[in-house]
């Protein structure tokens, strides 16, 4: 084997155009490697030029091609092994050559592996190109999709402000609204107490009025007639129920008709008139309701089912007594001032109900 380094290999490769930074980087270390490999072979070359170890080799490849016959009669020379150990190769020069030719393979073997790798190819794999921009589609989307949240959530943001500022001011609107017809029910309730009480209501009837009048209508046509009870004591019905009996009696003892000839009969029989006015006779049995004791029966008996509408009118068509007519005046005015009093709050419900 020849031990000169072969100076006139060319390396030939094909290099394909690397796109973009990448391909100017693999461009520069396959010329790196090409400059590394050509210095190698230079710093041999020279080696073995400048210490003469060419020449020798080249000799001794001679010597070895056309060998020169020697007598083996004719006795060697004395300088003969020194010739012989100075044609052969050191032993440390043929491991180094060893070791360069190793390097050079190995420089080789690298240099076709860059020429194989796939980098110069990986911008246009179709595979690699889709996914590449099927990822970057997906991060668009996410990023479009983040942003879409991000606009939501400050027009959600707004609205809520919008809203929560709408209702403050509808529930401020809707107390105010609220706070009059609340008023209304409250005093409206104290009049119908203190009537029941036979107390006047003057001040709620002016809080009364002064709504009514305003809104109008059936409203204040119920506080019409309300109005003329407000400054009046009328008696509650209990105590017109209590007064009754001894009113009732008194009717019985002085009726009208004996009261009016009692003048004209003689002196005994006013006598005995007197006599009897002192104990209360009543028959037992079917009364006659026509009858003035009938009436008084029937007004009782209405009084102690807690009906004073129909104890007044059991005394229809009487000649009462003052304080009896007086009596049945303060019923008739308890049931006018009761029933104006339901007339009011039917009309302040409904009016209510509907606002």
């Amino acid at each position: 084997m020849s031990d000169k380094p072969d100076k006139d290999r060319i390396i030939d490769a094909e290099v394909e155009p690397l796109g973009g930074k990448r391909g100017r980087s693999a461009k520069s270390a396959l010329l790196l490697v090409a400059a590394v490999i050509v210095s190698i072979g230079v710093a041999v070359g020279w080696h073995f030029w400048s210490s003469g170890k060419l020449d020798t080799m080249v000799a001794g490849k001679t010597a070895t091609q056309a060998p020169i016959a020697v007598p083996q009669s004719a006795p060697a020379p004395a300088s003969a092994p020194a010739a012989a150990s100075a044609s052969m190769p050191d032993a440390a020069l043929l491991a180094r050559q060893d070791e360069q030719e190793k390097r050079l393979a190995a420089l080789t073997a690298s240099l076709e592996r860059l020429q194989q790798l796939p980098a110069a190819n990986a911008g246009t794999d179709p595979a690699l190109l889709q996914k590449l921009a099927e990822l970057e589609q997906q991060m668009a989307s996410l990023r479009q999709a983040q942003e879409s949240n991000a606009a939501q959530r400050n027009a959600l943001q707004t609205q809520l402000a919008d809203l929560q500022a709408r209702f403050t001011a509808l529930s401020e609107a809707r107390l105010n609204a609220l706070r009059e017809p609340l008023l209304q029910l409250i005093a409206f309730s104290e009049a119908r107490e203190q009537a029941r009480r036979g107390s006047t209501f003057a001040r709620e009837a002016t809080l009364l009025g002064t709504y009514a009048e305003a809104q109008g209508g059936a409203l204040k046509a119920a506080f019409a007639g309300l109005q003329p009870f407000a400054e009046r004591r009328i008696p509650p019905v209990a105590v017109l129920a209590a007064r009754f009996p001894s009113l009732a009696e008194q009717q019985r003892v002085m009726p009208g008709s004996e009261t009016a000839a009692a003048a004209e009969k003689p002196w005994w029989q006013r006598a005995v008139d007197r006599l009897t006015g002192l104990v209360s006779i009543r028959r037992v049995g079917s009364i006659d309701s026509a009858s003035v004791e009938g009436k008084l029966e029937a007004a009782e008996a209405a009084l102690r089912d807690g009906d004073l509408a129909a104890a007044v009118v059991a005394l229809d068509g009487m000649t009462l007594i003052p304080a009896l007519q007086d009596w049945r005046d303060q019923a008739q005015a308890r049931l006018d001032l009761d029933a104006a009093l339901d007339a009011h709050g039917v009309a302040l419900r409904s009016h209510l109900a509907i606002h």
